[in-house]
């Protein structure tokens, strides 16, 4: 599983209007503050049914792997971790 996310929503909410700037589709932003909360939170109740997952910070221009992990074992760490990835570095303990 590639899970790809944000440390901050906001940032988030910031992309969605240059992308409606430049003709994209809306997205209300009550929505993406719901479904950061909520993606973060269905990730690491259902942890223990994925084998492979590769964490990815979007929060720059290009995203960048964060966290690698198989079968519950950290496979690779980026030496810098943001707070959301310690988070489910957290779920990963038994």
């Amino acid at each position: 599983m590639f899970y790809v996310g944000l440390g901050d929503y906001h940032l988030n909410i910031e992309r969605v209007a240059v992308r409606v700037q430049n003709g994209g589709h809306h997205i209300p932003t009550e929505d993406i503050i719901r479904r950061h909360q909520t993606s973060i939170q269905n990730l690491l109740s259902h942890l223990h049914w994925i084998d492979h997952l590769i964490v990815i910070d979007n929060s720059q221009s290009q995203g960048e792997i964060i966290l690698g992990v198989d079968n519950g074992t950290i496979t690779h760490r980026s030496e810098f971790i943001p707070q959301w990835v310690e988070n489910i570095m957290q779920g990963l303990k038994p």
